[in-house]
């Protein structure tokens, strides 16, 4: 790796300490005698455009994902109104892209003859049953099977890889149609905007001439907001 140019780095962790590995980044590692300890997954919400990286990337060097990115969208536009407003907004990006790429893939697959679908919640089965047989990667938005083994699937992106049947035999699985996304989205949209419209607000009233002094009401609602 070194010797590609690539940068190669070491450190020894101790008890109590924690190691934080960055997007882009991998590691290895070994236990000097017993020990016991934990993983954890977790992302800033400057790492979303590099985790939709990291599944394209990954999509090509047929590796399976630690989780589902779109699933992990999905679930923060769910709740979009407990979200702070700059996840929200950052979520919203992100998104988009998503639905994007969903819609042109399904339009994709139904000319290639994929014509049945059916509503199909692919994250109530095991991470490791829900790999695209071709890329691994872990199928949440959609999936397409075949009745002469419903146990294999396939991502969009490789429809053609899943068995030796007519593709006109296949049926494609999906979480949400592209019309219930827009509306997700749209939460997202909303409470970024929202707070746009408060730091406004606020910003008005803090420069409020004598003449034009806010209520104290008004006040007290920014506050409260």
């Amino acid at each position: 790796l070194m010797s590609h140019g690539v940068p190669i780095y070491r450190t020894n962790q101790c008890a109590g300490e924690f190691v934080i590995t960055f997007p882009r980044a991998y590691h290895s590692g070994f236990n000097q005698g017993f020990n016991f300890a934990e993983a954890v997954n977790f992302c800033t919400v400057d790492w979303l455009p590099l985790g939709r990286q990291c599944v394209e990337h990954y999509r090509l060097l047929n590796r399976y994902c630690v989780f589902s990115h779109d699933e992990m969208i999905c679930r923060m536009a769910a709740k979009a109104e407990t979200l702070d407003v700059v996840v929200a907004s950052t979520v919203e990006k992100d998104m988009a892209i998503m639905i994007e790429d969903e819609k042109t893939l399904r339009e994709a697959v139904h000319k290639l003859g994929v014509t049945e679908s059916e509503r199909m919640n692919l994250e109530v089965l095991p991470d490791d049953e829900r790999q695209c047989i071709k890329c691994k990667t872990t199928c949440y938005m959609s999936a397409v099977y075949c009745s002469c083994n419903p146990d294999l699937l396939a991502c969009l992106y490789h429809v053609e890889e899943l068995c030796t049947c007519p593709i006109y035999q296949y049926k494609m699985g999906y979480r949400y149609t592209v019309d219930e996304l827009y509306p997700m989205m749209n939460a997202l949209k909303l409470r970024a905007e929202s707070y746009n419209e408060w730091a406004f607000n606020v910003s008005e009233a803090l420069e409020a001439k004598v003449n034009n002094k806010k209520s104290m009401y008004l006040l007290y609602f920014l506050h409260c907001s």
